[in-house]
C-alpha cells in the first residue's frame, strides 16, 4: 500500500503516528505543511518539500524528494513563483502534482492544517482524488472552524472528506453541524498507540510516591489553548510543601521564561525549564521521574501529555476539557481542575504531595489503563485494518 500523508513534520505526533507501521510492507509519504525543521523521530518515509531540510538531527531512514535541490536562490524562486497568476509553488499546487505523480493508495490529513490542504489540493484534482482520511487533533472543529478566518475551510473540508477520526468523542459529535456526511472512524490519538513496554524504560525505578519531581507543562497562549501561567502560579501558591522539590517547566512558550524566574527569586523554589524542542525520550524521562505531572489547557482534546504523565506514573493534574473525564476520576488516579483557578489547582497539588499510598495505587491503575486501552499492540491492528478497508474498498 502506498499512503500519502499531510501534516506537520515537525510534530512528533505525525512521526510517531508514521512510526507504528514500521514492519508493514508499506510505501510511506508525507507532504509538510510546515518548513521549520523535520522531528527527529521521523522514520522511514519519504518525505516532499520545496527545498532540502538541512537539520543535522534527520534520521537516515528518511528520504528527502525537493522541487529544488540547490543550496542558493530560494527567495527569489518563491516570490517569482508568486507573481505568477497560478502559483506553481503553492503547497496545494505542489500537492496536486505529488497526487498526480505518486498515486497513492489513501491520503491522511492531520489536524486542520493539514485537512485543508489537501481538500485544496482536491479541488484543483476534481474527482480525481484518492481514498482520503482527516484526523481532527483536539479542537479543530469546536475552537479553529468557529473562527471567521477559518469557518469557509472547516466546512470546505468537513463537506469533502469521506472519513473521519478525531483524538476526541467532542470533534466526532460536532462532524455534522460541519455538513460532514462520511464514516466516523472513531477516536484515536493524535500519535497512535503508545509503545508502553519501551517507555517504560525511561520509569525511575520504585514507587512514585519517592520521587522529588513536579513537571509543568509551560505552554500559554492569550486567547487560544495553553494556560502554564496558572499552573506556575499554583506552585507559588505551594511553595512551603514544594521546597524539597525539583520543578521542571517543560515546553515553554510565551513569557513563561520570565515568569519561572520571578517565581523562583520570589519563593527560593528549585525551577528550572528545559528546551522547547527537547527530544520525547527527554520528555518521557521527566514524566517517568515525576510525582505530579500538571497540564492546563482550555479547549484540549485527549491530551498526549496526559496520557503519558499517566502511563510513567506521575500523578496527573489535568484541565477539565473534552475527554479528561474519560480517562481520570477525581481524587482516584488524579485530579481534573479548572485551567484558570490556581487556587484549586494549588489543592490538587497539595492533596498528592501528602498522599503516598493514593498516589502509589494510582500509578498501577493508570498504567493498566493504558494498557487496555491506548497500548499499540491492541490499537496498530484497528488502524491497519481501517486503512485496508479505505484503500481497497
Amino acid at each position: 500500500m502506498k499512503i500519502l500523508y499531510v501534516g506537520y513534520g515537525s510534530s512528533i505526533h505525525t512521526a510517531r503516528w508514521i512510526s507504528q507501521f514500521e514492519g508493514q510492507p508499506w510505501d510511506l509519504h508525507l507532504f509538510p505543511v510546515d518548513s521549520y525543521y523535520l522531528s527527529s523521530a521521523l522514520r522511514n518515509v519519504t518525505v516532499h518539500q520545496l527545498f532540502r531540510n538541512r537539520s543535522v538531527n534527520i534520521d537516515a531512514s528518511v528520504r528527502q524528494s525537493v522541487v529544488w535541490p540547490y543550496s542558493r536562490f530560494h527567495k527569489r524562486l518563491t516570490d517569482l513563483s508568486r507573481r505568477l497568476a497560478d502559483d506553481p509553488l503553492s503547497p496545494p499546487a505542489r500537492l496536486a502534482r505529488l497526487i498526480r505523480r505518486v498515486k497513492p493508495d489513501l491520503v491522511h490529513s492531520f489536524d486542520l492544517t493539514g485537512g485543508v490542504l489537501a481538500y485544496e489540493a482536491r479541488c484543483l484534482l476534481d474527482q480525481n482524488f484518492p481514498p482520503w482520511i482527516h484526523s481532527s487533533w483536539g479542537s479543530d472543529l469546536l475552537h479553529f472552524g468557529r473562527l471567521e478566518r477559518y469557518r469557509a475551510r472547516a466546512l470546505g473540508l468537513m463537506q469533502t472528506v469521506r472519513y473521519f477520526m478525531a483524538d476526541c468523542q467532542r470533534e466526532l459529535d460536532l462532524a455534522a453541524e460541519y455538513g460532514f456526511r462520511g464514516e466516523l472512524l472513531g477516536v484515536f490519538s493524535a500519535g497512535g498507540g503508545f509503545d508502553i513496554e519501551a517507555m517504560q524504560r525511561h520509569r525511575q525505578p520504585g514507587p512514585s510516591s519517592k520521587r522529588r519531581t513536579v513537571a509543568l507543562k509551560g505552554r500559554h497562549e492569550e486567547g487560544l489553548l495553553g494556560r502554564g501561567m496558572f499552573g506556575l502560579k499554583a506552585i507559588e501558591l505551594c511553595q512551603k510543601e514544594l521546597a524539597d522539590y525539583q520543578i521542571v517547566v517543560y515546553l515553554p512558550q510565551g513569557d513563561i521564561r520570565g515568569a519561572v524566574e520571578y517565581v523562583r527569586t520570589m519563593t527560593g523554589l528549585k525551577i528550572s525549564v528545559i528546551a522547547e524542542h527537547a527530544s520525547h525520550e527527554e520528555i518521557l524521562r521527566l514524566f517517568g521521574m515525576s510525582r505530579l505531572a500538571i497540564a492546563l489547557g482550555l479547549i484540549d482534546g485527549t491530551p498526549h501529555s496526559m496520557i503519558e504523565a499517566m502511563i510513567m506514573g506521575a500523578w496527573p493534574i489535568q484541565s477539565n476539557t473534552a475527554d479528561t473525564a474519560g480517562w481520570i476520576t477525581d481524587h482516584i488516579n488524579g485530579n481534573v481542575v479548572p485551567p484558570e483557578d490556581p487556587a484549586i489547582i494549588a489543592e490538587a497539588i497539595r492533596s498528592a504531595l501528602g498522599n503516598d499510598d493514593l498516589v502509589d495505587q494510582a500509578s498501577r491503575i493508570n498504567l493498566d489503563l493504558m494498557k487496555k486501552r491506548k497500548d499499540i499492540s491492541i490499537v496498530r491492528p484497528d488502524i491497519v485494518g481501517i486503512y485496508n478497508r479505505v484503500a481497497f474498498a
